[in-house]
């Protein structure tokens, strides 16, 4: 137990020995907590970037507009659909909606959101997020098309309860005119059945006939006149069902009037399919690229950890195993200049990142039968050195920057990490509050993951990724002297050891 009590305070010892050593391994993991904690400690999102078009805004379509640049949503109206997508793509808007032109609840188009796949982190809370606003106005829709609905079958159910009363009344009164009329139709078939009148009447003025004869016939004239006057006078029989008749004439167009007033609350229902008062607005999801698998688009963010952690871990070992070797003062003294050293360390370092970005590419077409288009294969090659050649110069400004090979490897993995977790890898870079993604955008893992992504998924020309080819430049340009600085301090505070 002593002796191992005893190791334990040499090892502490070595390790704190060198102030720079102490720091690292003291100071570097908090640091990293510290950032992680205070860059990702919201669940919000930040700028989101909606780019809308349609032919011909309505009132409808500015509605959901307005609705989507509520809260973390910045709403971009674009002049084309074309720009729109394209504008996806080159990362300056995340989201395209291309509503119909006069969009309507009767419009039978639909919404349609154009997304990045590749952004796997990011397009579905995105997605999950506008679904939730846009549900929330088909739902004020729906509420507004169904209260219409509701209020139409009300006012109907009332004109239809106050028109109850007068129909049964009409039935009534209609049934005693049938009454009438067939009493009066009867006597009137009776008489003319019984007697021709007109017949009679005519021969009794050919006879002249007199007496008791006479007086007949008169008495027989005098009783259809009065018949004939009741069934036509005033007051009784057919006149007074004639009255009659013509009031429920008029409480019949009264129906009618009111009856067309239903039929026009109902037709005032815009819609009336189930399927539409549910849903009034429909939306399609659409990616802007062909892949079918999640491997394609993730591809090119596994490519730069690759050569993140491959470039960073190899390049500093390397100058570590140089420093501590003991042909490290015979190359001090030799007349070499000191920049075919680092040249030399460079291109080592490079040779090996290459044969395993060689082998990645190779094991990724053994899987999936990918084969890269001749059109970018240089384009790809250019950001894969650029990218690599980044992250091999922190690798060697990390070595002779640190004394022991364990506090270099500490700073490897320290840096390795910030670089990974201010990326989209792990959580998209919209989570960050503004200030912080504002450097985390130079991000040298962003630059060459977003170069890749737009080369292999998009086909991009140089051009299209000029921003990350210059930056990557600058990257190597200030690199490339910091290093040479470190290793004169290096080979200076060699002598003075």
């Amino acid at each position: 137990m002593y002796k191992l009590t005893e190791v334990i305070k040499k090892n502490l010892r070595l390790l704190i020995r060198s102030k720079s050593s102490a720091l690292i391994v003291l100071v570097g993991p908090l640091l990293l907590i510290l950032l992680i904690s205070m860059a990702f400690n919201t669940s919000s999102l930040y700028d989101i970037k909606i780019g809308t078009y349609s032919g011909e805004y309505s009132s409808l379509s500015d509605s959901i507009t307005e609705k989507l640049s509520d809260d973390e949503f910045k709403v971009i109206r674009m002049n084309s659909a074309d720009d729109c997508i394209n504008s996806i793509k080159s990362n300056d808007l995340h989201v395209c909606a291309v509503f119909p032109d006069n969009l309507g609840i009767n419009t039978e188009e639909k919404i349609e959101f154009y997304v990045d796949k590749s952004r796997i982190n990011l397009v579905y809370i995105i997605i999950n997020s506008i679904s939730t606003k846009i549900s929330t106005k088909s739902t004020e829709l729906s509420t507004a098309l169904t209260s219409t609905l509701l209020d139409s079958i009300n006012t109907a159910d009332s004109e239809i309860d106050d028109l109850s009363g007068i129909v049964t009344q009409l039935s009534v009164d209609l049934k005693e005119i049938k009454s009438d009329v067939d009493s009066v139709q009867g006597t009137l078939n009776d008489i003319n059945n019984g007697t021709n009148v007109t017949l009679l009447s005519d021969k009794a003025d050919e006879l002249n006939l007199t007496g008791d004869a006479g007086d007949l016939v008169n008495n027989y004239r005098n009783l259809v006149n009065s018949i004939f006057n009741g069934l036509t006078g005033s007051g009784s029989g057919l006149n007074s069902s004639s009255i009659k008749l013509e009031a429920q004439i008029n409480n019949v167009e009264d129906v009618d009037s009111s009856l067309d007033k239903i039929k026009n609350n109902f037709n005032s229902i815009e819609i009336k399919e189930v399927s539409k008062i549910v849903s009034p607005i429909s939306t399609e999801i659409k990616p802007i690229s062909s892949e079918t698998t999640h491997f394609a688009y993730t591809f090119p963010a596994l490519l730069v950890i690759v050569m993140l952690f491959s470039g960073l871990l190899v390049a500093s070992t390397t100058i570590m195993e140089e420093k501590s070797s003991k042909a490290f003062f015979r190359n001090f003294i030799t007349p070499t200049p000191n920049v075919i050293f680092l040249i030399g360390s460079y291109l080592s370092n490079l040779l090996i990142l290459l044969s395993q970005v060689l082998i990645i590419f190779a094991v990724m077409y053994l899987i999936s039968n990918a084969i890269i288009s001749t059109d970018i294969i240089i384009n790809l090659i250019i950001i894969i050195l650029l990218t690599g050649s980044v992250f091999i110069l922190l690798g060697m400004l990390v070595g002779y920057l640190f004394k022991s090979g364990e506090t270099a490897n500490l700073a490897v993995i320290s840096l390795a990490c910030i670089l990974l977790f201010f990326s989209n890898t792990i959580l998209p870079l919209e989570t960050l509050p503004i200030a912080i993604r504002s450097v985390a955008n130079y991000n040298p893992f962003i630059l060459g993951a977003d170069a890749l992504k737009e080369i292999l998924l998009f086909k991009a020309p140089l051009s299209a990724i000029s921003t990350q080819f210059y930056t990557l430049l600058i990257y190597i340009a200030v690199l490339s002297v910091l290093i040479y600085l470190a290793m004169t301090f290096s080979k200076r505070k060699y002598i003075e050891d």
